[in-house]
């Protein structure tokens, strides 16, 4: 899906004065990582808040429910299948599909 891109800083990403427009599913699927729910007000129940996880530690039990609750918040933003590889809080791969 083509979208308006953001860049490391979370700002608008411009080039010569105009938006960038790309696709941006692996930045919609990071941002339900990094937003709490609350964050969107169209769909204040969608946000995974990673940095309450980071927070805390890193046992299996967190590693799992951190992925059961990706997949849950990429199924709320329409995700049909999606599958989460945590090695570390650093490295987390999501192979999702609209």
């Amino acid at each position: 899906m083509n979208d308006v891109l953001l860049d490391n800083d979370l700002d608008l990403a411009i080039i010569n004065g105009d938006f960038v427009v790309d696709d941006a599913e692996e930045q919609h699927q990071q941002l339900i990582l990094i937003a709490s729910p609350g964050s969107f007000r169209e769909s204040p129940l969608t946000g995974v808040n990673i940095v309450s996880y980071i927070k805390t530690g890193f046992t299996m039990a967190q590693i799992d429910g951190l992925k059961q609750k990706i997949r849950l918040q990429l199924a709320y933003d329409g995700y049909i299948r999606s599958i989460a590889q945590i090695n570390s809080f650093e490295d987390i791969q999501i192979n999702a599909e609209r």
